[in-house]
């Protein structure tokens, strides 16, 4: 949140007003404050690591390791970054096994 006009090669910044409000979102639902099982993998996997992409943790690779690479090509996902394409509840916060599309609709 402190580099936004750098994110990833694009210029998201955003006021202060709503920089401050989407911060303190984030540090009162970030994995350190969760109980979710998945939030303490993450952060285990994280340890002392810079990681700034959930897609770059040992936890998410793991997780991730039998679904072809080619997948995250598909024009319905697009990018290891689209969680939603394949994860119905992420945007509540969660992932849950019963909410996982099955790969091979994308196929």
């Amino acid at each position: 949140m402190s580099d936004l006009e750098n994110h990833f090669g694009d210029d998201a910044s955003l006021t202060e007003a709503d920089n401050k409000n989407i911060l303190d979102f984030l540090v009162q639902n970030s994995a350190e404050k969760s109980t979710q099982e998945a939030s303490v993998y993450m952060l285990d996997s994280i340890g002392d690591n810079n990681i700034i992409a959930m897609t770059q943790t040992t936890f998410w690779k793991h997780q991730h390791e039998n679904i072809p690479k080619t997948l995250f090509k598909h024009d319905k996902i697009k990018s290891k970054a689209n969680c939603k394409a394949c994860h119905s509840d992420v945007e509540k916060g969660l992932i849950e096994d019963d909410k996982i599309k099955n790969i091979r609709s994308f196929m």
